[in-house]
C-alpha cells in the first residue's frame, strides 16, 4: 500500500464519503462527462508536475557540479526554483485535494445522524469552492500589482510568481464542483449554499455599514473559533486556515483581501522548502525499491529475539527507516506494510501492531531528514545541521522507553519471539542495510560540514536513491520511477499547500497581536523555564493533533521560540521538545491523522487500537518530559561534533 492510498483510505473511512447511488440519469451523464474532463486535466497537470520536479532536480544537481568545478553558482537558479516550488505547492496541492490526500479530522461530523452528516460534508466542499473563488479573486489583484515589477536576476515579470497560485485555485474550484456533483445529493448542497450565503451576507453588511466591523482582538477570536470548529467538522486543515484568514480580513479592516494571496505565496516560496519534495522523493524511491525490507531484516537480527519479538522490531525498524524517509506517514506505510504479514503469521494482535507503529513514528520526528525539522528551520533561527545531529539521541531515548514498555507489556501478554540470529546472519543483514543507511550519513555530513546546502544535499539524496534502486539493486524500472516521481509531486504539493496556508494564517495571527497576548499570559504566571517547557509540550500535543503537525510548527514556532530563548532555554534543545511533542499529537487518538493511517495500514479498527495505544502515549510523554528536563539528551552530540 502506497502512502497516498493509505491516506485516501483513512480519509474515506473517517469521513464516510460515498457517492450517492440514486442519481437521476441526466445527472449521471453530466457527472460522467465532467469527471472525464477533470481526469484529463488531472493527467495533464501530473505530466506538468513530473516535468517540473525532474527539471528542478536536474538544475540543482548541475548547480552543485558547477559550484564544485568553478566555485560559482547560477545567480538565477533560486528564482527558477521558487517558480518550480510554487507550481508544485499549488498545482500539486489541488491534485491532492482531488485525490482525497488532504486529510481531515471530522470528529463532530462523525457523531451526527446521516442526514446532518451529509449536509455537513456538502457544506465542507461548498466552503472549499468559495475559498478557491475568493483566493482566485485576491490573486488576480495581486497579479496586477506584481506585473509592474520584474525579477532581479531573470528579468522576468514578477507576476509569474502569482500564476501557480491562480492555476491552483482554478483547479481546486473545478475539483470542488466535481466532488459536489459526484458525491453529494442536491438537498445537502443547498443546505451548504444557504449556510455560506448567510455568512457572506453578514460579512458584506459588516463591511458596508459603519461601525459594524470587528476590532482586531474580536476578529482574532472569531477566526480561531471558526478555525477549530471547521477542523472538528471535517474541513481539511489547509482550507480551514485559508477560510479563517479570509473571514478575519472580511470581518475587520486590518488589510485588504489581496493579503491572502500575498502571504500564502510567501508562505511556500522559501528556497529551503525545496528540500521537502526531494526528501519525500528519496524516501519513496527507497521504499519502492524494497529498502524497508532490508532494514526490517537488520532489526529482526538485532532485536527480534527480545521479549516482545516483532513489536521490538517495529520500533527498531521505524528508527532506521526514518533515516531514509523524511515523512512520518511514509515511514508508517513502509514499515507497516512489511510488518503486518509477519505480525499476523506469528499470532500478534494487529491492534498492538498499530499502537506500537504509531508510537514509533511519533518517536522518530527528530531523526534526520525529518520534514518537520526542515519546516521548523525555515521559520525560526535554528541551524538545520545542528538539529540533524542533535535529534538522533532524543529519538533514541524515546525508542528505548518504548522498547522497555513492549518488554513489560509482553510479560502480561506473551508474544512469539524470533530465533536469535547468529553473528553470520547479523553480518549478512548489516551488509544488506549498509548502502541505504549511508544516505542519512551523507545528509548529516554534507549539511553539518558545509559541503552543500540542505537543498543541494537533498537533491544528491534523490540521485543516490535512484542509482541505488535502479542500478545496484535493480528493484525499480523506468515506469515505477515515473509513477513515484509523479506521486511525490502530488504528496509534496499537499505538504507545501498546508505550509503555504499556514504562512497566511500565521501572518494574520501576528498582525492580530496574538504573540503579545501569549507573552503577557506567560509572564503573568511567572518566568519559570520548566513551567514553560511543560506548557509547550501540552500546547504542541493538542494543536499538533488538530493541525496535522506541520502547521502547528509554522504557527506556534515563531511565537514560542523567542520566548524560550528569553528564558535561557537552548534553541536546539527547545526545537527537540517542539518536534517530539508535535509528533505525539499527529499519532494520538482521536484526532491525530497519522493514527488513522497506521490503523488502515495494519488493518485494525480505530476503537481497538485506541485502547492499545494508551500506555505507549504515556510512555512517549514520559520520554518527552525527560528530554525537556535534561538538555544533555539534546545537546550531547553537539558537544561531541560541534554546532
Amino acid at each position: 500500500m502506497s502512502e497516498a492510498s493509505a491516506i485516501e483510505l483513512a480519509d474515506e473511512v473517517h469521513l464516510g464519503l460515498r457517492p450517492p447511488v440514486d442519481l437521476p440519469p441526466e445527472r449521471g451523464a453530466l457527472v460522467r462527462g465532467y469527471g472525464q474532463m477533470m481526469s484529463a486535466i488531472d493527467t495533464a497537470a501530473r505530466v506538468g508536475l513530473f516535468s517540473v520536479l525532474v527539471g528542478e532536480l536536474g538544475l540543482i544537481l548541475v548547480e552543485v557540479a558547477q559550484r564544485g568545478l568553478s566555485g560559482h553558482s547560477f545567480l538565477w537558479a533560486e528564482e527558477v526554483s521558487r517558480l518550480a516550488l510554487l507550481t508544485i505547492a499549488f498545482v500539486g496541492g489541488a491534485l491532492a485535494y482531488r485525490g482525497h490526500h488532504h486529510t481531515a479530522v471530522a470528529l463532530v461530523t462523525d457523531m451526527l445522524p446521516l442526514a446532518a452528516r451529509r449536509a455537513a460534508l456538502a457544506t465542507i466542499d461548498v466552503t472549499i469552492l468559495v475559498v478557491a473563488v475568493v483566493s482566485f479573486l485576491a490573486a488576480i489583484d495581486l497579479l496586477e500589482i506584481n506585473a509592474q515589477s520584474i525579477m532581479p536576476m531573470l528579468q522576468w515579470n514578477l507576476g509569474l510568481t502569482v500564476v501557480p497560485f491562480i492555476a491552483g485555485m482554478v483547479l481546486v474550484g473545478l475539483f470542488a464542483v466535481e466532488r459536489l456533483l459526484k458525491v453529494h445529493r442536491v438537498l445537502p448542497i443547498l443546505h451548504g449554499c444557504v449556510v455560506l450565503g448567510v455568512v457572506g451576507a453578514l460579512l458584506s453588511t459588516m463591511r458596508v455599514v459603519p461601525g459594524m466591523q470587528l476590532g482586531t482582538g474580536s476578529g482574532l477570536v472569531l477566526m480561531l473559533l471558526f478555525f477549530f470548529g471547521a477542523i472538528l467538522f471535517g474541513l481539511p486543515v489547509s482550507f480551514s486556515m485559508l477560510a479563517g484568514s479570509i473571514l478575519f480580513l472580511l470581518a475587520t479592516d486590518l488589510a485588504p483581501i489581496v493579503a491572502i494571496a500575498q502571504n500564502t505565496i510567501d508562505g511556500s516560496g522559501h528556497f529551503i522548502l525545496l528540500t521537502l519534495p526531494f526528501f519525500i522523493w528519496a524516501g519513496m524511491v527507497m521504499e519502492k525499491g524494497g529498502i524497508s525490507r532490508r532494514l526490517v531484516a537488520l532489526a529482526m537480527a538485532l532485536v527480534g529475539h527480545f521479549r516482545g519479538g516483532l513489536l521490538q522490531v517495529v520500533v527498531m525498524t521505524t528508527y532506521l527507516v526514518s533515516g531514509v524517509s523524511g515523512s512520518k506517514i511514509a515511514d508508517v506505510v513502509a514499515v507497516g506494510s512489511v510488518m503486518r504479514e509477519e505480525l499476523e503469521r506469528k499470532g500478534y494482535r494487529l491492534k498492538d501492531g498499530a499502537a506500537v507503529l504509531s508510537a514509533s513514528a511519533a518517536m522518530s520526528e527528530t531523526i534526520p531528514p525529518s520534514i518537520a525539522m526542515l519546516v521548523l528551520g525555515s521559520v525560526v533561527p535554528v541551524s538545520i545541521g545542528a538539529m540533524f545531529i542533535a535529534g538522533l539521541l532524543p529519538a533514541a531515548v524515546l525508542a528505548v522507553i518504548l522498547m522497555i514498555l513492549v518488554y513489560v507489556m509482553s510479560v502480561r501478554n506473551p508474544t512469539a519471539s524470533v530465533r536469535q540470529a547468529t553473528r553470520k546472519e547479523i553480518g549478512q543483514s548489516a551488509r544488506g542495510a549498509v548502502l541505504p543507511l549511508m544516505m542519512p550519513a551523507i545528509l548529516v555530513v554534507g549539511i553539518k560540514f558545509g559541503v552543500a546546502t540542505p537543498t543541494e544535499v537533498s537533491s544528491v539524496a534523490v540521485l543516490y536513491g535512484i542509482l541505488l534502486c535502479m542500478l545496484v539493486y535493480r528493484s525499480i524500472g523506468w515506469r515505477t520511477f515515473v509513477t513515484v516521481a509523479t506521486e511525490c509531486a502530488v504528496m509534496s504539493g499537499m505538504v507545501l499547500f498546508i505550509i503555504a496556508a499556514a504562512g497566511s494564517f500565521a501572518w494574520i495571527m501576528a498582525a492580530g497581536n496574538l504573540p503579545q497576548y501569549l507573552a503577557s499570559m506567560l509572564h503573568a504566571v511567572g518566568d519559570n523555564r520548566y513551567f514553560f517547557l511543560a506548557g509547550s509540550i501540552v500546547i504542541l500535543v493538542i494543536v499538533g493533533s488538530l493541525l496535522e503537525g506541520l502547521p502547528a510548527l509554522i504557527i506556534l514556532g515563531p511565537i514560542l521560540y523567542p520566548m524560550a530563548t528569553q528564558l535561557g532555554i537552548d534553541g536546539v534543545h527547545y526545537a527537540m521538545v517542539l518536534l517530539l511533542s508535535m509528533g505525539v499529537g499527529i499519532f494520538m487518538p482521536p484526532l491525530g491523522i497519522g493514527f488513522y493511517v497506521a490503523c488502515s495500514v495494519m488493518g485494525t479498527s480505530v476503537e481497538d487500537a485506541s485502547k492499545a495505544i494508551a500506555p505507549y502515549i504515556l510512555a512517549l510523554l514520559l520520554g518527552i518530559m525527560s528530554v525537556a528536563a535534561f538538555p544533555i539528551f539534546s545537546l550531547a552530540l553537539l558537544h561531541v561534533f560541534g554546532r
